[in-house]
């Protein structure tokens, strides 16, 4: 290849030049990004305040769970519900619950929750006599259990109070105390005629 007289390559035509567009404009007084563009947002740093605060309300929280279980407990063992319930107590209940049930339900349903021989004893018995029991009303009123005596799996207390019970074509029968018999059956008391001296 040759080269005019000067010995350089011809040199292509040269267009005037644009001056260069800034590409960006200076940033405003306190611009603290220096005319960058923003980047994501920075993340605050969780002041010491608010981490006291949430453990604070953690503890809290923590607290009340424990009252509130210790509550129920208390509360539990007083009906003679709960797992401290002292057997005095859960007597107390088993005779509650059977004469509410006797009342409100009659005796099949209450029969249900004596213990297995006076279940099995009722179970025995002809239709026509549990028919009789069924139309029989009971009214009860317990005014105090006492004298809980409890012998191993076997119990008695004495209850004060009304028992009526009425049968169609008879007089009604009063009882103002009784001593109740109990049998205690898979860790539950329960009513227990079945156990009772006279049987």
């Amino acid at each position: 290849m040759t080269y005019p007289p000067g010995g350089q390559p011809p040199q292509e035509p040269q267009y005037p030049q644009q001056p260069e567009e800034p590409t960006s404009y200076p940033p405003p007084p306190g611009d603290p990004q220096g005319g960058y563009p923003p980047g994501p947002p920075a993340r605050a740093q969780p002041s010491r305040k608010s981490k006291i605060g949430l453990i604070v309300g953690l503890l809290a929280v923590v607290l009340l769970a424990l009252g509130g279980a210790v509550v129920l407990g208390a509360v539990l063992t007083a009906q003679g519900k709960g797992p401290l319930a002292s057997d005095d107590k859960r007597i107390e209940v088993a005779i509650h619950d059977f004469y509410d049930t006797l009342e409100s339900e009659g005796f099949r349903a209450a029969a249900a929750k004596a213990c297995a021989a006076d279940r099995a004893e009722f179970d025995a018995l002809p239709e026509e006599q549990k028919q009789e029991f069924e139309s029989a009303t009971v009214a009860v009123n317990i005014d105090k259990i006492e004298d809980v005596a409890i012998d191993g799996a076997v119990a008695t207390a004495h209850i004060l109070g009304t028992l009526t019970l009425e049968v169609p074509g008879q007089a009604p029968d009063t009882d103002t105390s009784t001593t109740e018999h109990l049998k205690k059956e898979d860790g539950k008391w329960k009513v227990c005629s079945a156990s009772s001296p006279k049987n």
